[in-house]
């Protein structure tokens, strides 16, 4: 029923309101919620909606979502995670990118610009990442520590807090931080190993998909409303039916 009330929310906004969003819900699966900017309530997550600066999003038992973003990235959150897209900024002349991971785990391929400013960050209750246009995995414990692992590119981690400690992550190894304090492992652990496996099997999706953005302008806008009309079509057999039942 919730998801219904979703699908008409969704259907009665015009297709300007999509326009100038900065990502979308690319993929989902299980129960996924999205609160709004300024909301207090938790929606039902769908192909297609938008996500914007301010957005939450949690993941249930045995969840998954992917966020696709206009410049490439893309995110793909596990079960049991709770994140927020504090700052989405996208101009002419760069990005500005700040998520907070409270608990979870999550994928990021960040993509890479040419010439372009780029702040791209990542808080957890124990860390700050500062990314430089990397594939990585953040892992937070229900107790805030957090496990950093980089696959490929560069980014400074410190811990959180007045005094914190910064260290440089190369690509291949890991970070964990607790208690303001970081530590820096050449080679990943066994929890980090399985969050690479999953990489590298997404990791080829994503270049193909990129490659399709480059070749169509305004791909994500086109997503989002393609959705919108699948839901639209789908809301209008069922209303058809209810038609049928009524005489």
């Amino acid at each position: 029923m919730v998801r219904l009330l979703f699908s008409f929310c969704l259907l009665a906004l015009p297709l300007a309101a999509y326009a100038g969003e900065t990502a979308c819900v690319y993929a989902v699966s299980g129960d996924v919620q999205l609160m709004k900017t300024g909301g207090t309530a938790w929606l039902p997550a769908a192909k297609g909606m938008p996500v914007s600066e301010g957005y939450k999003l949690k993941t249930g038992r045995k969840a998954s979502c992917e966020i696709l973003f206009k410049d490439g990235t893309f995110l793909k959150v596990a079960a049991g995670t709770e994140t927020s897209f504090d700052e989405l900024q996208i101009a002419p002349e760069g990005r500005n990118y700040l998520f907070t991971l409270l608990r979870g785990r999550a994928l990021w391929l960040a993509a890479k610009l040419k010439k372009l400013k780029s702040r791209f960050s990542v808080h957890t209750p124990s860390s700050v990442c500062a990314v430089r246009g990397t594939d990585f995995a953040v892992i937070v414990s229900s107790s805030g520590e957090t496990n950093v692992g980089l696959f490929e590119g560069a980014m400074l981690v410190s811990g959180a807090g007045e005094g914190r400690q910064e260290k440089e992550l190369l690509a291949g190894s890991e970070a964990f931080t607790a208690g303001g304090e970081v530590a820096v492992e050449a080679r990943f652990s066994r929890l980090m190993q399985a969050e690479k496996r999953r990489y590298e099997k997404l990791k080829d999706r994503v270049e193909k998909l990129r490659k399709r953005m480059e070749e169509r302008e305004g791909f994500v806008d086109d997503y989002v409303n393609r959705q919108r009309k699948k839901l639209s079509e789908l809301e209008q057999r069922r209303q058809e039916k209810l038609n049928k039942r009524g005489k």
